[in-house]
């Protein structure tokens, strides 16, 4: 069946010892495998390919799946895709429901896993990659954050220094699946405001904060968005196509496949989430929206 998108807003929780947030997320949008749901854009022109960031907030619905995949871009061969991804068995060696930066060996073979598994489906996840290849120190080429911290990780085969990656080529780029929109790799879940920037390898604080509560919560990114750069907010429900819209002023707006947008809200989110996350050394607490 099709999965009504721009269904789900989500509301900041407020106590009386925390001020109102300055800034709420008013919407997600939601993806079912079945459906093969995903949103698709090919640049027109290449831009910075070693250096850029990729935050959002993410709940899943399914756990150990194959629809795992949150953000990715192909070059024409499946095995040298770059994707966000949630790890599964096949996908790489590490724990899987693990978060990483993937290319399947044939490719650039890189594999940037966490440690830490994200295994609560009723949580907000703010997950953060940043890359930047020019950096001497191959540690510092990629770095992955959830809910403002870097995750320890189990893996780590990082790309070659100055080596232009496939996001940010004039090739298929994809939200909630591999660009092929095969069901096997599609999302099963939410995102929900989603920044790609362009030229800048970023931190997680450009894109949320943390309240007098000690709450990590989402803020209005400030910077630029380069060239091929996207801010998608899916606050539009005026159409299917509206979806897709890009909010940053690049006019990089998004295809819409098999998402269809709807009028009716679904049960709001409210309250911040405590979730249990195991991984960085032991197991500690965080916040989701």
């Amino acid at each position: 069946m099709s999965i009504p998108g721009s269904a789900t807003p989500l509301l900041l929780a407020t106590t009386a010892a925390a001020p109102a947030a300055a800034f709420q997320i008013d919407r997600s949008l939601r993806f079912n495998s079945g459906d093969s749901a995903y949103l698709s854009r090919t640049p027109a022109t290449a831009s910075n390919r070693k250096t850029w960031t990729w935050s959002g907030w993410v709940k899943r619905s399914e756990l150990g799946g194959s629809g795992n995949v949150v953000f990715s871009a192909y070059s024409g061969s499946v095995n040298q895709d770059l994707y966000i991804t949630f790890v599964n068995s096949s996908t790489s060696t590490g724990p899987t429901d693990g978060i990483a930066l993937y290319s399947p060996s044939g490719g650039n073979n890189i594999a940037i896993v966490s440690e830490g598994v994200l295994r609560d489906t009723s949580a907000w996840y703010h997950i953060v990659v940043a890359c930047d290849t020019t950096q001497a120190t191959a540690a510092n080429r990629v770095k992955i954050y959830v809910n403002g911290s870097e995750v320890a990780y189990n893996q780590t085969t990082y790309p070659a220094q100055n080596a232009d990656l496939n996001i940010n080529n004039t090739q298929p780029h994809a939200l909630g699946a591999r660009p092929s929109g095969a069901s096997s790799t599609c999302f099963n879940g939410y995102l929900a405001d989603v920044n790609f920037i362009d030229g800048q390898a970023l931190a997680p604080t450009d894109f949320a904060e943390t309240d007098s509560d000690n709450n990590w919560n989402p803020k209005a990114y400030a910077g630029t968005y380069g060239t091929n750069g996207f801010y998608l907010k899916f606050a539009d429900n005026s159409s299917n196509a509206a979806l897709g819209t890009d909010s940053s002023n690049n006019s990089n707006t998004f295809t819409v496949n098999n998402l269809v947008a709807t009028a009716g809200l679904e049960t709001a989110n409210q309250g911040m989430d405590v979730v249990t996350w195991t991984g960085n050394g032991g197991t500690q607490t965080i916040s989701g929206l």
